[in-house]
């Protein structure tokens, strides 16, 4: 009780020393940051950090009222540049938190060259004269998954005619994985069999529910989802591709594959669309769904020409169908498993680390024309300075410098004037938790503005 008046003893003075202070301001005419024009004080915010302006948000009502406006809001993300969310995949604890990251081309000048690694990292303590760490802020939260959403998919099976009386419960059954990001949202989805369920923008901390897709009675693989936005219609959209299995007729034990189907969800609506499209050329395995120029994108593997592919689903035509790949994926014998895909600056790219001796960038400069795929870099990979696998090009800066996340576990930024590069560990995580990094764009925009529907219903991780 105690510490609690002295705690409002100190919040009451300074509220009165920051009364005093106005006051004094005033009756001698000095100029404050509330005298500036709106135009001005919007241009000065709008080049701010996202935690500053959420700082800025607690200043004072006016500052409030304006970083809290709708089109302040569509200002700041049309000039957010692209950062980075971390997470860690530690399966002994419920990772909700999101650790953003801002990078800027200034951050990995002032660090020292020779060495690959930090300073500290062999120790593990952090040494406060050690510049090769970059401090992971501010930090976002996720919704939990719901206890009885965990119960229904998992624990709610007869066992010899009787209900299981104990539930061993699992951090990662609380946890959501992330499907892709697009547009300051993130599509959730359940992390087992990766059935899209959320959307929900960590900034804001707003989040709503999908609707009950199709259920599939024997699920024997993942679900495979993507989350888009339609500029012609300005809706979100979710898809989600599943293998269907049926029982057999004769053998009442075993179960019999029925095909592929897709379904979509448009956001503020209450069901899901059956699709269209010739999928039984591709493969079960589609990864890192991107949305460019108003369709989704998956890299996948046709089992036709036996090669890597790309499908796309455009939001017009709601057809999935074959997108022209890059020359790369001609030569035979790669694999898809060190190939990646995203989008920098409204373009489509793939990385491709498939060889010992390379990693390759190609970027499509004039969206669906195969013939305008375009190398960004070809990086020689000498065994021994770069570590082989997947590389997954985060951040594209000026100059042709880049910035890419590697499964080992770090952030490798390429130098491409001097055609070197630096290792920048995550601390924290070891060889066997690892941390996941999703390409992101910080937004302020609410959902309620931009999901528009009679049964939607708006949730925030912060209400709980």
């Amino acid at each position: 009780m105690a510490k609690k008046r002295k705690r409002n003893s100190l919040i009451s003075n300074r509220q009165e020393g920051k009364r005093v202070t106005e006051k004094a301001d005033a009756e001698f005419g000095l100029p404050s940051f509330a005298d500036l024009p709106i135009d001005i004080t919007t241009n000065i915010l709008l080049r701010l950090p996202i935690k500053s302006l959420l700082i800025c948000k607690c200043v004072c009502k006016s500052w409030n009222t304006l970083v809290s406006d709708p089109q302040f809001a569509k200002l700041q993300f049309e000039r957010a540049p692209v950062g980075v969310l971390i997470r860690t995949n530690d399966p002994k604890r419920v990772s909700r938190t999101l650790r953003f990251v801002e990078y800027e081309h200034e951050m990995f000048d002032c660090y020292n060259h020779g060495k690959r690694f930090c300073c500290c990292e062999e120790t593990n303590i952090i040494k406060p004269e050690c510049k090769r760490h970059i401090k992971l802020e501010p930090k976002f939260k996720l919704p939990l998954r719901d206890a009885k959403l965990v119960l229904t998919e998992r624990y709610e099976i007869d066992n010899g005619g009787r209900k299981r009386t104990y539930i061993a419960c699992k951090p990662r059954d609380d946890k959501f994985s992330v499907v892709n990001s697009c547009n300051g949202l993130l599509c959730l989805c359940d992390p087992r069999y990766r059935d899209p369920l959320v959307v929900s923008n960590p900034v804001t901390g707003e989040f709503i529910r999908l609707p009950p897709a199709t259920r599939i009675e024997k699920m024997k693989n993942p679900i495979r989802a993507g989350f888009g936005f339609d500029p012609k219609t300005n809706e979100y959209k979710v898809l989600r591709i599943c293998r269907r299995y049926i029982k057999h007729p004769h053998h009442v034990r075993e179960w019999m594959y029925d095909g592929i189907f897709a379904e979509m969800h448009t956001l503020g609506t209450s069901t899901w669309k059956n699709i269209g499209g010739d999928l039984e050329r591709f493969s079960n395995v589609l990864t890192f769904p991107t949305c460019v120029n108003g369709a989704l994108h998956w890299l996948t593997f046709d089992v036709w020409d036996w090669a890597r592919s790309i499908l796309c689903f455009n939001f017009e035509s709601e057809r999935l169908q074959p997108f022209p790949p890059p020359p790369v994926f001609k030569e035979n014998g790669c694999s898809i498993e060190y190939t990646s895909m995203g989008e920098l600056k409204g373009l489509l790219y793939i990385c491709d680390a498939s060889s010992y001796d390379y990693v390759k960038m190609w970027e499509m400069k004039k969206y669906g024309v195969g013939e305008s795929w375009s190398m960004v870099f070809c990086i020689g990979a000498l065994f021994g300075r770069w570590p082989y696998g997947l590389y997954w090009p985060v951040k594209l800066f000026k100059g042709g410098d880049v910035l890419m996340y590697h499964p080992f576990n770090c952030f490798i930024y390429y130098e491409h004037k001097k055609c070197g590069f630096k290792y920048f560990k995550v601390r924290g995580t070891t060889q066997s938790y690892k941390f996941e990094a999703i390409p992101h764009i910080p937004s302020l925009i609410s959902l309620k503005d931009v999901v528009k529907g009679e049964n939607v219903e708006m949730l925030n991780v912060h209400s709980r």
